[in-house]
């Protein structure tokens, strides 16, 4: 992982981490992102998009 990628991973669990403990996600969807955030090389821009859509379904496009 190059320094560009862990800050940008860093940055979103913290921000995902924010919005748990201000009680604006579950648990659950924590959970769910923080290992999607741990697999993101695996995925293409488009297919985190769609499973960040699964994660929180009642956010609007």
């Amino acid at each position: 992982m190059d320094q560009l990628d862990f800050r940008l991973i860093l940055a979103f669990t913290n921000a995902y981490s924010s919005l748990y403990r201000e009680g604006l996600i579950s648990q659950e969807q924590l959970e769910s992102v923080l290992i999607l955030l741990d697999n993101y090389h695996k995925f293409t821009a488009e297919e985190l998009e769609n499973k960040l859509k699964k994660i929180f379904p009642d956010i609007p496009e």
